[in-house]
């Protein structure tokens, strides 16, 4: 197997074009780690909605929040 530095060189050889699309799949491939994140915030969204909705919070502007 190939060590970072030996892959480096060797993309140091690729033409533009390769190399942006090998940074391309490599970033899409890191985004997958991602959907946990995505998920998490989607679920306390949802949580921030409900707990306005039921009266359990309550919504401040943000220009409030500057003058205190």
């Amino acid at each position: 197997m190939s060590t970072v530095a030996e892959l480096a060189a060797q993309i140091q050889q690729l033409s533009p074009e390769d190399r942006h699309e090998l940074m391309r799949l490599l970033l899409v491939d890191s985004d997958d780690g991602d959907q946990d994140a995505d998920e998490a915030w989607h679920n306390e969204i949802v949580r921030r909605v409900k707990a306005i909705r039921n009266g359990e919070a309550a919504i401040r502007a943000l220009q409030d929040e500057w003058r205190e």
